[in-house]
């Protein structure tokens, strides 16, 4: 068996690594922080983790779960990031992986060799060689910054650096603006408008987004099998029947909401299978009530004050900015440096399609939690690694390559029935390799 190497042990370096080991596959986790659970661990050591102290999940539990790991009963239906910290941490305890990770080690350096392996160089200088590598770093770490024109007085950070109303920033009675409209954006300005946190709140935007309150209904998990006329129909038909649905049924849920251009944000995009919904439970009344004021996007940055691009000007004293992150792989930036542009272009999502040892999970365009997508990713990758499916023709991989981060939002266990598709035609192939009739 392949020796793998595993960079990252958050949720889906460790469903990486418990799937390499229910398959047997020798594999070693190396993971920056001191503790398994990446993102979601409060103040990680690695300096990686975004968690801000009211941070919970925006996907109900049933479809966080892994397939054979729950999330517990008395958990709520969407769970603080201590409660999925431990959970993670659980998860590691339950499948016996912490002997195969090396905590609070970084990996600097990953390159390939002429054998088509890959040697890691690590944070205390030691290199180590592995068969195949798989990367589940994730892309909500370096933060993207708008490029505003201009100066500012005050204090101003991303939202990877906020903690709580009072830190890195004391808000308290200060006028504060909050860049974006995105999951954390929408997060960040309802805090900050309670009671007793900032003076004054402002939310700018340049485009909008579909929001939705956090409801205790569950979309099918991505294990799930297809149903209704995703069963049915043939594979090539299902996601565009899913694109064409998908906006029906959102306006269906949405229909006894406030419009967002009715409280002064900007409507919601025509194809909201552009960008992730927003659940968020109060973004919409607070900006009509005026608890929170929106704003269109910033033109210019003007000392203490902020210029926007319908004219007006606000004082501000501080600034947040939640503008999302850029992809991010800095350890093979030297040797594969293609993944970081392109919109990560990615066979069936997850192989890089000239180094078939290389692989990354858990970056994705979906509307389901991450982690049990990137389960059903190794799932895929698992039988090549073993030896029980044989990669097609390179004519096929091009095909199944796309560019992972420009793809429209898409339904999870159309992906999945995707993958299980490609694997069953990989087993016939090794099938038929083991018994001598060719590929």
């Amino acid at each position: 068996m392949p020796s793998v190497g595993v960079i990252g042990a958050g949720p889906c370096g460790l469903v990486a690594c418990k799937t390499l080991s229910e398959w047997r596959i020798p594999f070693v986790g190396y993971e920056a922080g001191d503790r398994v659970g990446g993102h979601w661990v409060f103040e990680n050591s690695s300096g990686t983790s975004a968690a801000y102290r009211s941070l919970r999940t925006n996907t109900h539990k049933a479809m966080s779960r892994f397939t054979d790991y729950a999330l517990p009963e008395d958990y709520p239906e969407y769970p603080s990031h201590e409660q999925m910290a431990e959970w993670f941490s659980r998860y590691a305890a339950h499948f016996g992986l912490d002997p195969h990770l090396r905590l609070s080690t970084r990996v600097e350096r990953a390159t390939p060799t002429a054998e088509g392996r890959w040697e890691l160089e690590l944070d205390s200088g030691e290199r180590v060689v592995h068969d195949a590598l798989v990367v589940a770093t994730g892309n909500l770490w370096d933060p993207r910054w708008p490029e505003l024109e201009g100066d500012f007085d005050g204090p101003m950070i991303h939202a990877k650096d906020y903690r709580d109303p009072q830190h890195p920033i004391d808000s308290r009675g200060r006028n504060v603006l909050v860049i974006g409209l995105g999951v954390t954006a929408c997060e960040l300005a309802v805090e900050l408008s309670e009671q007793g946190a900032a003076g004054r709140v402002f939310l700018s935007a340049r485009s909008g987004q579909t929001i939705l309150p956090r409801v205790p209904v569950s979309v099918p998990h991505p294990s799930d099998p297809l149903t209704g006329p995703l069963r049915w129909l043939p594979p090539p038909l299902r996601r565009p029947f899913f694109e064409r649905a998908f906006p029906r049924v959102l306006a269906r849920i949405t229909a006894a909401l406030p419009r967002p251009e009715e409280v002064g944000l900007p409507p919601v995009p025509a194809n909201p299978l552009e960008k992730r919904v927003v659940l968020n439970d109060h973004v919409l009344e607070r900006c009509r009530s005026g608890a929170i004021q929106p704003k269109p996007g910033v033109r210019r940055l003007r000392g203490a004050g902020v210029e926007f691009v319908d004219g007006s000007t606000e004082r501000i004293d501080a600034i947040v900015v939640a503008t999302g992150y850029r992809l991010s792989f800095p350890f093979l930036r030297e040797s594969v440096p293609e993944l970081e542009r392109d919109g990560l272009r990615l066979a069936w999502g997850v192989r890089h399609p000239r180094h078939e040892s290389l692989f990354v999970v858990g970056v994705m365009q979906a509307v389901c939690s991450i982690w049990p997508r990137a389960e059903q990713q190794m799932r895929f990758v698992a039988p090549f690694l073993a030896g029980e499916a044989i990669w097609p023709s390179r004519r096929v991989i091009d095909r199944a390559t796309v560019p992972v981060l420009e793809l429209p939002f898409g339904n999870c266990q159309i992906h999945t029935a995707e993958l299980q598709r490609a694997l069953r035609r990989a087993r016939r192939a090794a099938s038929r390799r083991d018994g001598g009739q060719g590929v």
